[in-house]
């Protein structure tokens, strides 16, 4: 029996996904344990943010990344053993965009999203943006075409164009990128749900992402709202960050309290911190240890404090 390809498990989850009459709901995660947690909560696909992973390191998202910084990222994600397609921001491709396809498809992951912008880039939602030529964009999104060895692996190209060439301008660079093999369309930082008829007209008809990122250009949304207010032209509506910015909230007064107070006790006897039994139920704390144990060929041992 042939085996499902990541790629091809991220098209079926947003087929079924428009099936069932709402686009693919796609969640950002940071690790494998926040996969687990976002395939438990019922998600059909994930993402790893850029931005994310430069702030995992003090960085600001400025084009800092290396190949081998996102490499790092996916790999504690593919360890965990999550069965969720997972779709990884490579910036502008990094220093060859060919190897970067190459690594990425060859660790499992189910697509990748490129964008227009320069080397020395910014958020999207942010203002300074600038973008590289229409032409360089497109060179970027055939190099990355070719490169992939399966076809069902997604490349889908990113625009950040609106806020600085305006619509007619990138509406051509999307129908440029459509033609040049991008299967789906990131239309970043569109703040009129409307507008989403010409991005998938310029596209062909390919599928349209929508970027629901908070504090930023776009009024946040469900996807069911979204796909009514766009006439059903949105086909991924992606919430990139909004764990990883609750995750740091919750540190920043964690820090606080327990410097503070010069201990963790309220936070535990509030409900605030995971319990021990939680977190081993989400990671198969005893499915791992009998693994681990037939492995080195011993005898289960006694569970351990994790």
């Amino acid at each position: 029996m042939t085996k499902t390809s990541a790629g091809q498990k991220f098209r079926d989850a947003m087929q079924s996904a428009l099936k069932a009459g709402a686009p693919l709901h796609i969640v950002g995660v940071a690790d494998g344990s926040d996969a687990l947690e976002a395939e438990r909560a019922g998600f059909a696909a994930i993402y790893l943010s850029g931005s994310q992973m430069a702030a995992s390191r003090g960085w600001a998202d400025i084009g800092r990344l290396e190949l081998r910084h996102v490499a790092e990222s996916v790999q504690r994600i593919m360890d965990s053993g999550t069965t969720l397609p997972l779709l990884v921001d490579i910036d502008t491709g990094f220093d060859d965009v060919a190897e970067t396809i190459r690594t990425l498809e060859g660790m499992g992951v189910a697509a990748v999203h490129l964008e227009d912008q320069e080397d020395l880039k910014a958020c999207g939602h942010l203002p300074g943006k600038h973008v590289v030529s229409k032409d360089a964009a497109t060179d970027r999104v055939s190099r990355a075409v070719a490169a992939k060895k399966d076809s069902a692996f997604v490349l889908m190209a990113r625009t950040d164009a609106l806020a600085v060439e305006g619509m007619e301008k990138t509406l051509a660079r999307i129908e440029s990128y459509a033609k040049a093999g991008a299967d789906i369309i990131f239309a970043e930082a569109f703040p009129d749900s409307n507008t989403y008829a010409d991005v998938k007209r310029a596209a062909g008809g390919k599928p349209v992402l929508a970027n629901m990122t908070e504090f930023g250009k776009v009024a946040l949304k469900t996807p069911a709202e979204l796909a009514q207010e766009s006439g059903g032209n949105i086909d991924i509506v992606l919430n990139p960050l909004s764990v990883y910015r609750g995750q740091r909230e919750t540190a920043a007064k964690m820090y606080k309290e327990i410097h503070d107070k010069g201990t963790q006790r309220d936070l535990a006897s509030s409900g605030q911190l995971q319990t021990r039994e939680s977190f081993q139920s989400l990671i198969d704390y005893e499915g791992q240890v009998a693994d681990r144990a037939k492995m080195l060929g011993t005898d289960t041992p006694q569970k351990k404090s994790v």
